[in-house]
C-alpha cells in the first residue's frame, strides 16, 4: 500500500479505509514504514498517521498529524489554528471530542484532552491554538447483515 494525501470524510485518510481489517492494512504497508502497535492503535512513521481499531480488528478511525501532506477540500487540515478554522468554515460544532465544521460528518479536529463541548470555539481556546491532528471517523456502527 502506498499512502496518499487523500481524505474522504467518514471513509478514509491516506488511502486507509475505515471498517477495513487493520491486519490487512499492516500487511499491505510492507517493510518501508515504521510501525508501532499499542492498545488498539497503530502508529505509522512516528505518529504521522494513527489508526484506531477495535477488538474485531476493524478500523474505526484514522488520524494524521501536521506532517501529513493532505487537506480536506481546502477546509480542514492538521496544524490549523482556531483562527484558520473560523476563517474556513461557517459553523463549528463539538461532536465526540472533536470540532466538526459546516455539518460535515465523519471528519474533525480533535479537541484538547478534557474538552469535549463548547458553545463557541473560542470559549476555551485562544485564536492561536493549533489543532495538531485531523481525524476521519465512523459515525455509527455498521449495520449487521445476516443470511436467512
Amino acid at each position: 500500500m502506498k499512502l496518499s494525501a487523500d481524505i474522504v470524510a467518514g471513509q478514509s485518510l491516506g488511502g486507509i479505509t475505515l471498517r477495513t481489517s487493520v491486519d490487512a492494512v499492516i500487511a499491505s504497508l510492507g517493510d518501508g514504514r515504521a510501525l508501532d502497535l499499542c492498545n488498539g492503535v497503530v502508529s505509522i512513521d512516528g505518529g504521522t498517521i494513527l489508526i484506531g481499531y477495535g477488538e474485531d480488528r476493524l478500523i474505526y478511525s484514522v488520524m494524521c498529524d501536521r506532517r501529513f501532506k493532505g487537506n480536506y477540500l481546502g477546509k480542514l487540515w492538521p496544524g490549523m489554528t482556531v483562527r484558520d478554522v473560523l476563517e474556513n468554515s461557517a459553523t463549528q460544532t463539538a461532536w465526540g471530542g472533536a470540532v466538526v465544521v459546516d455539518g460535515i460528518d465523519g471528519i474533525g479536529l480533535p479537541l484538547p484532552s478534557g474538552w469535549d463541548d463548547f458553545d463557541q470555539l473560542t470559549d476555551h481556546l485562544q485564536m492561536e491554538h493549533v489543532f495538531e491532528h485531523l481525524s476521519v471517523f465512523l459515525l455509527s456502527a455498521p449495520a449487521v447483515v445476516t443470511d436467512r
